[in-house]
């Protein structure tokens, strides 16, 4: 939409847009009014009279008509004060005459750009309001349904918070309905796991670097802090910190500030932290792996997620829930489980939680042809046949693939530690060292594969 009196002017602007847009044109601020009452525009151009007169009432006009329309203003005035006045008073852009076409042209490219990211943004936000809608979270079981009040809670306020629980009970997304659902909503929400970064990186991912600070960096990099003020950042796996990381966090948890690696100018962050760790953060206090004053500043307010296995009831809502999810992102039409299934998930211990699930689950979809998951798509590893007492290669009574899958999942629990992965299992760090070898499992982060 063009609006101006002067028809000559108006032919200008349209001849330099009318190649890639539809034009219209009004003579005045209220009979464009009465023209986007019919009709939707995708911009509107306003070409000022020359004594700039009803700036500010007719751009509230024609925006309490068409809220989300991006107005561009032209005015023969180059005045410092005309600008701000047009842009207080909600103009997208202001261009003064006279100006080629190529100018114009950008500045309504750039509105409409504008224009398509608040609505993919905004997309985005009521798409999380629904992902994370407290009604619903399944939460069947008395553990869960406890949490979930503590959840509710904790939305509310701006308390450092620390979430224990095994690998893949939902730590980073119950993290992310606390923020979502509290007043830092429409800031950032930042996740960071510790463990997948090398450490060499982790203070320069946290805590951005100053161009130069080592070889390669070739500019200045803000980090997840800073990128995170006003918002949230999550920091999974934080037990993985090295001391000297730790020390830093505790700064910036206790003053809210921090610098830059290679830099000595002091930046503020606002920053929320949830910190989360599969670990048992007290004996790694007491074994003298993380620092004892950074423990008590971070364990503020703390969540445990209770294993799926402690919560029975949520099982099969939680499975049919995958179910549904999983089977339209295969584009397969698998509705239900067999009741052998359901008994089969119930008397499961499910060592690797709801990540664990929702892969075994997959694994059955792409297997079934019908509308049922049947048992016989459902491959689950015999946990249960390991014992602390059997040391020997044959404790592992089961199929090669059943085998490497059992030990891949626990080698991911205990975070690729070997020895740790060992104890869970039941055997002895040999022993295992000896399947890994044979089943030819490998990993980025032990040192014969780098």
């Amino acid at each position: 939409m063009i609006i101006g009196k002067d028809e000559a002017q108006t032919r200008n602007f349209a001849d330099a847009l009318s190649s890639e847009y539809h034009i219209s044109a009004a003579p005045t601020a209220i009979e464009a009014v009465l023209r986007m009452k019919k009709e939707t525009f995708s911009a509107t151009i306003f070409d000022l009279p020359d004594d700039g007169s009803n700036l500010t009432d007719s751009l509230h006009k024609l925006q309490q008509e068409a809220p989300l329309t991006p107005i561009i203003v032209i005015s023969a005035q180059q005045g410092t004060d005309m600008i701000v006045k047009a842009i207080k008073a909600g103009a997208f852009d202001f261009i003064t005459k006279p100006f080629a076409k190529e100018k114009l042209k950008l500045s309504v490219h750039q509105a409409l750009e504008n224009r398509s990211l608040k609505n993919e943004i905004d997309y985005l936000r009521r798409q999380q309001d629904v992902i994370y809608d407290y009604d619903r979270i399944i939460a069947f079981s008395p553990a869960m349904q406890e949490i979930m009040v503590t959840i509710k809670k904790l939305s509310q306020v701006d308390s450092t918070i620390l979430m224990t629980g095994e690998t893949g009970t939902g730590k980073s997304f119950f993290s992310g309905n606390i923020h979502f659902n509290s007043h830092r909503r429409h800031k950032p929400f930042i996740k960071v796991n510790c463990a997948n970064i090398p450490e060499t990186l982790l203070e320069s991912e946290l805590f951005g670097h100053e161009k130069g600070a080592f070889t390669d960096a070739n500019k200045t990099r803000t980090g997840r802090f800073e990128q995170a003020d006003g918002g949230t950042l999550f920091l999974d796996e934080f037990c993985e910190l090295s001391f000297a990381l730790q020390s830093k966090l505790l700064r910036a948890l206790e003053e809210k500030s921090f610098e830059r690696l290679g830099g000595n100018r002091t930046i503020h962050s606002d920053t929320r932290i949830i910190a989360a760790t599969n670990r048992d953060i007290e004996e790694q206090v007491r074994s003298g792996n993380f620092r004892e004053d950074l423990y008590y500043r971070i364990n503020v307010i703390r969540i445990h997620l209770p294993p799926l296995r402690e919560r029975k009831e949520c099982i099969e809502p939680m499975a049919n829930y995958l179910l549904h999810n999983l089977s339209r992102s295969v584009k397969k039409q698998v509705e239900s489980f067999s009741a052998e299934v359901i008994e089969l998930f119930q008397d499961y211990s499910w060592p690797g939680n709801i990540r664990e699930m929702s892969n075994t689950i997959e694994r059955a979809i792409l297997l079934e042809e019908g509308p049922l998951i049947r048992k016989e798509s459902v491959s689950l590893p015999k946990v249960n046949v390991i014992s602390p007492a059997e040391s020997g290669p044959q404790s592992l009574r089961l199929s090669q693939e059943q085998e490497k899958d059992l030990i891949y999942r626990t080698l991911e629990k205990k975070l690729w530690i070997q020895k740790d992965a060992a104890r869970e299992l039941g055997i002895t760090p040999r022993a295992l060292n000896y399947r890994i070898k044979k089943l030819g499992i490998t990993h980025t982060r032990w040192r014969k594969n780098k």
